[in-house]
């Protein structure tokens, strides 16, 4: 099973280009059987088409989807052009899915997100062939603060947690940086530091937390058991940064063969797609 996860851009290329055609061509050079992607844009249609974009894709693909919007509750069944946020693709029919909000007073008690744009957690429900069934979650987390991140991940976990142990993936653009990554680079993060747009990553002087709260409740980078550090998944940086992530629960990461930065997609998004191989899976 190829998973892959993809922040896509809002549609746009990073010089504020149309790039459906050139998305749909980097995820068929993938051929993943599931998709998680960030900033989608739904039911707005490509240019020059009354189709809206993600149900092209997915056509084009041959998968199933489901979109999760990040908008104010109540969400609306007549969803305005401009409606924002996750969606999944699945080779497999997706049973069940649900859009969570990443806020919560009892989390948030001083309202800090209440200044941020509302981000979420889009929850997919995937029937595997033979019977199994496999959750998959998209996420996307605030960009400009730490404790934003935090905050919105605290809120996520009170969804992951139902599915603490059986095999799942969290993945998505976190936002947010593994001190992994760093290692003898320190330099690096000093430059990143000193950039107004990325210091909030770094997070000084207590450090980047986020990543770790995920390894901490028993999530596994799944890069991070094939790779070296110093790859870039957000490729407009000037400083190798790796922000998107795919985490494998304790019950699935035995089962993952491989995960690599797909680097061959320069020019699509400001974002590398990441993706993980797993083998045959069973539920306990």
């Amino acid at each position: 099973m190829r998973i892959v996860t993809y922040n896509i851009h809002g549609w746009r290329t990073a010089d504020n280009q149309p790039n459906h055609t050139a998305v749909g061509d980097v995820l068929a050079a993938l051929n993943a059987d599931i998709i998680g992607l960030n900033e989608v844009y739904y039911p707005r249609p490509a240019p020059g088409s009354d189709t809206p974009a993600l149900e092209a894709l997915a056509a084009r693909l041959g998968l199933h989807f489901v979109f999760g919007p990040c908008l104010r509750w109540p969400a609306q069944d007549d969803m305005p052009a401009e409606a924002y946020g996750n969606a999944l693709l699945s080779r497999w029919p997706i049973i069940a899915n649900a859009a969570h909000h990443l806020t919560s007073k009892e989390e948030d008690p001083q309202r800090l997100l209440d200044t941020r744009e509302q981000r979420g957690l889009l929850e997919g429900r995937i029937q595997l062939p033979g019977g199994d069934t496999f959750t998959a979650y998209s996420i996307h987390l605030d960009h400009t603060d730490e404790e934003a991140r935090s905050i919105q991940l605290r809120v996520a976990r009170t969804w992951l947690q139902r599915d603490r142990s059986r095999p799942h993936v969290v993945m998505g653009d976190f936002n947010a940086i593994s001190l992994w990554d760093f290692a003898g680079r320190e330099a690096d993060l000093d430059a990143i530091a000193a950039h107004h747009s990325g210091h909030n990553l770094t997070n000084r002087p207590a450090g980047p937390q986020v990543i770790a709260q995920m390894e901490k409740a028993g999530y596994v980078d799944i890069y991070r058991q094939f790779n070296a550090p110093g790859e870039r998944s957000y490729t407009t940086s000037t400083t190798a940064i790796r922000i998107d992530y795919i985490f494998a629960s304790q019950a699935l990461a035995g089962q993952a063969t491989g995960c690599a930065i797909w680097c061959e997609a320069d020019g699509v998004s400001d974002h590398r797609p990441v993706w993980a191989e797993f083998g045959p899976l069973s539920e306990p």
